[in-house]
């Protein structure tokens, strides 16, 4: 979900700065025979930039808080625990990465763009967003990593369900444990969200099917 979106808001912000650049400083467009400040639709094109990146940002942040939401049911799990302390304060360093990256977007079209109230606005709630998230993920203990009859759900600055319908093979890898469906379909999960993989693998194996589900030597070495 991040580095999709991440990825999604690096392409989009590259012309919203070479537009804000060409509209603050009033710079000539040789190929439209105007300047940058004399562009038509100045105000609407900002509103539509603005409101992109805020769907953008907001798509993301809705999915987040459900994520934490969802895991504070505790009637809902058969096992619940918060992420372990390595998995928590790298998502801490990459939520606060991301935070600052959009400040720093924001104050930068600010001082090119004053007008381009839209624009930087929409990033700016971005950061306050992301500040305000890892605050309480850490500080209120709003990362977790839970598990249901039907599904394993992890929700941090990343929000990731794997569900055990369907499920053909369960391995492990690099610090991150795969599950493996029918049509090809592959999910996975870090280890590093969980502070005893022994634990954690013995929470849901009782809802896996065994006759039809193969366990990898990866996994029966830990158990």
């Amino acid at each position: 979900m991040n580095q999709m979106t991440n990825v999604t808001l690096l392409f989009l912000t590259i012309p919203i700065l070479m537009f804000c650049i060409y509209v603050g400083y009033d710079l000539p467009l040789d190929f439209l025979k105007t300047t940058g400040a004399q562009l038509p639709y100045i105000i609407m094109i900002q509103w539509c930039l603005g409101l992109l990146v805020f769907l953008i940002l907001m798509r993301r942040s809705a999915k987040r808080w459900f994520g934490m939401r969802l895991l504070r049911q505790t009637k809902r799990f058969v096992s619940i625990q918060d992420i372990a302390p390595i998995r928590r304060k790298r998502a801490v360093l990459y939520t606060l990465l991301e935070a600052f990256i959009l400040l720093y977007v924001c104050l930068g079209i600010h001082s090119i763009f004053p007008f381009g109230t839209p624009i930087y606005l929409a990033y700016g709630l971005g950061f306050v967003d992301s500040i305000v998230f890892a605050f309480i993920g850490t500080k209120g203990k709003g990362w977790k990593i839970g598990i249901t009859k039907k599904a394993i759900v992890l929700a941090d600055r990343e929000v990731s369900v794997v569900y055990f319908h369907g499920l053909r093979k369960v391995h492990m890898s690099h610090e991150t444990i795969y599950f493996d469906y029918v049509g090809e379909l592959q999910l996975s999960l870090p280890l590093a969200a969980v502070e005893d993989a022994k634990d954690f693998v013995n929470s849901f194996l009782p809802f896996v099917d065994r006759e039809k589900v193969f366990l990898d030597e990866s996994v029966k070495g830990i158990l």
